[in-house]
């Protein structure tokens, strides 16, 4: 009898208990002001905490050959939680406005030290900058000085990596004009200031003098409709430091390189598009002073049927961007250089979610099908073909670092990855998001693995790499405002 009751009484409470969420949920709560007036300033505070931690079985970027061209430890089950909080403040008086926004992004057990590991963690301002600007509408003219983010069209040449643990901003001088259907911005960058910025104590006379790293872009805009917006971007680096890791990171470092891209987008009554072509051409001075010429171009469309059951999205894209052979170990036999290097794009956003490929020497085709099974979720399948577009030039992981490079004689197929994402709003600040990649290694994959010994020893003394690669992910996000 007693059983009896206690289990009346938590259904009462159960039942209590959905219904009052149900009845919160649908009133409709006044909406918070989201600055705050102090004397002649109007302020704007935001908060962002974000947690993901991901898995990966037999990545095919991580471990393999040392620097000093010695293997190293079969890296499996690597496994990793991220976290990232950025508290920001905004001030506006008028036309005069700025932004200051902190950030800690760390991996979970690395603690600020005299000595930090900024690949670990890393603190410190993510934007600061001031601005003077004409309204804060959403096409405002303004000028801006100091560190902000950046991006331009999708981000497949300037965008702001919001996925990596860290993001991207820059610290720059920007200007834009909004006119009628057009817009019109340039854009100064400092990538990397000149070495050494004075004589340190202890600091050996000899230590490395570089000239630093500038970028400087145009892009003009003119909005004809809402399903025809054409763009034009002109982008400029000038590099002159040392080498790197990989011919891409070697030609850089070091030499002009200049950019004209040409894009074309729309999106109207649930039908989406864009189209993409860039020309890259200059000097890489760190390849016996190859002169550059690369190109890439990239297409989506896209279709939301509103209407239909469970809201379903189609989207088909693909993209090529030209590779080089003729530098293989950094050793120029041509005094061309071929591979396309897209500068500073966003990871995790147009090819895949394990960030495995890059807008360099690819020729990839994607297909994906969004669903809203109920409101406040989404869940996404999405399927892609990669291949390398010369077939023993570099393969570039989603940062741009080196994944390795054969001769090759196996082909230039990378395989076949399937992302499955889903994501789960239930409070419009806060986000749940969690994925799980697989990827199907290509015959010119597996070559490029068995050659950066990347799989298990065999007794002849080669490597035999896994079949597939696995990569899953749970994140939490919440933005206030």
């Amino acid at each position: 009898m007693r059983a009896r009751r206690i289990a009346g009484f938590q259904i009462a409470l159960a039942a209590a208990l959905f219904f009052g969420a149900s009845s919160a949920r649908a009133q409709t709560p006044t909406d918070a002001p989201k600055t705050i007036a102090v004397g002649d300033f109007l302020l704007a505070p935001t908060l962002e905490l974000r947690t993901r931690a991901e898995y990966r079985h037999d990545p095919i970027d991580m471990g393999g050959l040392d620097s000093s061209g010695q293997p190293t430890p079969r890296v499996r089950d690597p496994w990793l939680i991220f976290e990232r909080t950025r508290l920001g403040l905004g001030a506006e008086r008028g036309p005069i406005g700025g932004q200051v926004t902190l950030q800690d992004a760390r991996a979970w057990g690395t603690t600020p030290t005299s000595v930090l590991d900024t690949a670990a963690a890393s603190f410190g301002p993510y934007e600061a900058y001031v601005d003077a600007h004409t309204n804060k509408s959403a096409r405002a003219s303004f000028v801006r000085i100091g560190r902000q983010a950046i991006q331009w069209g999708e981000g497949r040449l300037i965008g702001i990596s919001d996925w990596s643990p860290t993001g991207r901003a820059l610290d720059a001088i920007r200007a834009h004009v909004a006119t009628g259907h057009f817009d019109f911005e340039i854009l100064g960058v400092l990538l990397d200031s000149p070495r050494p910025l004075g004589q340190g104590l202890g600091e050996p006379t000899t230590s490395q003098v570089t000239s630093g790293n500038e970028l400087y872009g145009a892009q003009a805009a003119w909005t004809i409709d809402p399903l025809l917006k054409i763009e034009l971007f002109g982008i400029a680096e000038i590099a002159r430091n040392g080498g790197g890791d990989s011919a891409l990171q070697t030609a850089r470092d070091s030499g002009e390189t200049y950019v004209a891209s040409l894009r074309a987008s729309g999106d109207s009554r649930g039908f989406k598009y864009g189209a993409e072509g860039a020309y890259e051409f200059g000097r890489a001075a760190a390849l016996n002073d190859a002169t550059r010429s690369a190109y890439a171009v990239a297409a989506h469309v896209g279709k939301t049927f509103e209407s239909a059951p469970l809201t379903p999205t189609l989207t088909i894209g693909g993209s090529y961007a030209s590779g080089d052979d003729s530098h293989t170990g950094l050793n120029a036999t041509s005094s061309t250089y071929k591979q396309f290097d897209p500068l500073l794009p966003d990871v995790h956003s147009h090819f895949g979610a394990m960030d495995i490929f890059s807008w360099s020497n690819v020729v990839e085709e994607n297909a994906r099908v969004s669903i809203v099974p109920v409101r406040s979720a989404k869940i996404d399948v999405e399927y892609r073909y990669a291949r390398l577009a010369t077939a023993a030039g570099e393969w570039l992981n989603g940062y741009l670092e080196p994944v390795g490079q054969s001769d090759g004689k196996s082909g230039a197929e990378l395989g076949h990855e399937i992302d499955v994402g889903f994501g789960y709003r239930p409070w419009v600040p806060f986000e749940i998001r969690a994925g799980y990649s697989m990827l199907l290694l290509g015959d010119g994959a597996r070559e490029i693995m068995a050659a950066e010994a990347r799989g298990s020893l065999q007794a002849n003394g080669s490597y035999a790499p896994s079949a597939t690669s696995h990569f899953a992910y749970l994140q939490a996000t919440l933005n206030v405002p």
